[in-house]
């Protein structure tokens, strides 16, 4: 069959491929040629061409395009003016194009291009602008354009988004249009609103009123934190997904004692805070009853770090959230390394004790627990047991590697050997240990199951013995594993006792897993039984030389 001879929704899914594959700026100018080819391309090219519409460019080009020459002009200011109201002919003109746009982005920059008569005209349009929107992201907070905001907002849109920008003073006018958001778009499902930290009451009545009337909200992303909107956004019973921006939270301002307890499932529940201890206060208010997964992402400002904040966040973690978690996640905006002072690292009041860690063992649903960034060199072996015993679900394990802690730690192989063996699930590892050899004819690692899931295994920074008996004993008990990741040495970093010539120790662990690895596929392979010294190595009682 001819390709024009295909029917027009068949083309139209031809012609969102090959925007999805080329992208939309590099596919724009390949659809409109398709769209002028023949009748037949012109509608499905059309559509997918003004489907996604970022900037106010194209509908303002598209404006001119439909006036008479000599109606557009630029004023003395070089803005895009019109002498005259636009008439309903021109309008439906407009129309044909404006009715195929479902998603729309809209900055400052491209508002400072049009006068006030280009904005009077648009807000005075004798129907719906966009009858088929289903997305807005507005980025401005002037309120001279709060109309055209108005005239934007349809029945059937489904994803907002309002971002502030750097205003101080948030607008009035876009407060009372929040105020009626439920009541304009009833079917939201997706919210961001921002406004770079400002609480004032008026902002935060008004989007306590717009969460009211939103039944169908299912994600929620705001930087409005306090115990007047709290209480609202418990009550939504079909929310999912919570992200609290706390960059600029005052955790210095006294708070109500009042506890807001969130009953609906959610899927996630995502933090950007400027350090752990703001998190902390902010949990105090909260309660989830129930939710899968906590992101924390730490944007650090000009704040020391303080690793002790972390008990007192792990604290808060345990009151604040049940059960029934199953993912905690720290991001850290640039490497968590860069960020501790060189003192703290080998300061050994900063390692966590294992009585810090405990509030956490209630969660015994945990399948990914990121710790990276806390010192754990006060943790034990028989720790680490009692945790893989809390955690048996567990698939990927970070506990204290991210840094270059050069406090020794406490964790031995026989602390890896436990969670190994108790954590029958796990696929990957972050942990720093003191690697070393141990009698693999004994409890526990005579009793431990080879994981043949984990193919990553990461160390940080680890002190070694004998780098030829640990490659042997981690191939025995992760035969997949084929490299262990570390921290790079720092040349400006003077590295202490026992940690010195790791790097090189552990290079050559790498270098005699990828022989392991390699015999041992050959045996799979050809049958054969492994290399004599390869398993005169593996025996306790053979001495490397």
């Amino acid at each position: 069959m001819h390709v024009c001879l295909l029917p027009p929704e068949i083309l139209l899914h031809i012609f969102a491929i090959y925007q999805e594959d080329y992208g939309p700026l590099s596919s724009r100018a390949t659809l409109a040629s398709l769209a002028r080819t023949c009748k037949t391309f012109k509608e499905p090219a059309l559509d997918i061409l003004w489907k996604d519409i970022d900037g106010l460019e194209p509908l303002i080009s598209c404006l001119i395009a439909c006036l008479p020459e000599g109606v557009s002009d630029k004023n003395t200011g070089g803005m895009l003016t019109i002498k005259r109201p636009l008439l309903n002919g021109e309008w439906r003109l407009i129309n044909r194009y404006t009715q195929r746009i479902h998603s729309l982005r809209v900055f400052t920059a491209q508002l400072d291009t049009i006068d006030d008569r280009v904005v009077q005209a648009l807000i005075s349009a004798p129907s719906l602008l966009l009858p088929n929107l289903r997305g807005l992201s507005w980025h401005d907070d002037r309120e001279c354009f709060v109309p055209l905001l108005r005239t934007l907002l349809s029945p059937t849109i489904t994803w907002l988004k309002l971002d502030g920008g750097s205003s101080s003073h948030p607008s009035f006018a876009k407060a009372a249009l929040l105020a009626s958001l439920g009541v304009r778009c009833p079917c939201i499902r997706d919210l961001e609103c921002f406004y770079d930290g400002v609480d004032s009451e008026e902002i935060t009545d008004a989007i306590c009123e717009a969460l009211c009337s939103l039944k169908e909200l299912l994600r929620l992303e705001t930087d409005v934190f306090n115990t007047r909107a709290l209480p609202h956004l418990a009550f939504l019973p079909s929310l999912e997904y919570l992200h609290f921006v706390l960059s600029i939270y005052d955790v210095s301002e006294s708070q109500p004692n009042r506890i807001s307890t969130f009953s609906s499932h959610f899927d996630q529940v995502r933090f950007t805070i400027p350090t752990p201890f703001v998190l902390s206060q902010c949990l105090n208010n909260v309660r989830f009853l129930s939710c899968r997964s906590v992101t924390v992402c730490v944007d650090y400002d000009d704040t020391p770090y303080d690793p002790l904040d972390a008990t007192d966040l792990i604290s808060s973690f345990s009151r604040c959230f049940s059960p029934a978690l199953e993912n905690v996640y720290f991001e850290f905006d640039f490497p968590f390394g860069n960020i501790v002072e060189e003192d703290i690292l080998a300061d050994p009041i900063f390692a966590l004790r294992f009585d810090a860690i405990t509030p956490l063992l209630s969660f015994s649903h945990l399948t990914n627990l990121d710790l990276d960034w806390i010192c754990p060199s006060a943790i034990d072996d028989a720790s680490l047991k009692t945790m893989a015993q809390s955690w048996p679900h567990l698939e990927n394990f970070f506990f204290g590697s991210s840094a270059r802690w050069l406090v020794p730690p406490s964790l031995t192989f026989v602390g890896l050997v436990h969670l190994i063996h108790h954590c029958r699930r796990l696929r990957s590892i972050a942990l720093p240990f003191c690697a070393c050899p141990v009698d693999v004819n004994s409890e526990p690692f005579s009793e431990t199951i080879p994981n043949e899931m984990i193919t990553k295994l990461f160390v940080g920074v680890s002190p070694i013995i004998d780098p030829i008996f640990v490659a042997c004993q981690l191939h025995t008990l992760l035969p997949k594993l084929t490299s262990v990741g570390l921290l790079a040495s720092d040349a400006e970093f003077l590295v202490p006792p026992p940690f010195e010539h790791f790097e090189d120790e552990w290079k050559r662990v790498n270098d005699f897993l990828k022989v392991l690895f390699t015999n041992a596929k050959m045996k799979r392979n050809t049958g054969q039984a492994p290399l004599a010294h390869v398993a005169d190595l593996t025996d306790p009682g053979h001495s490397a030389h």
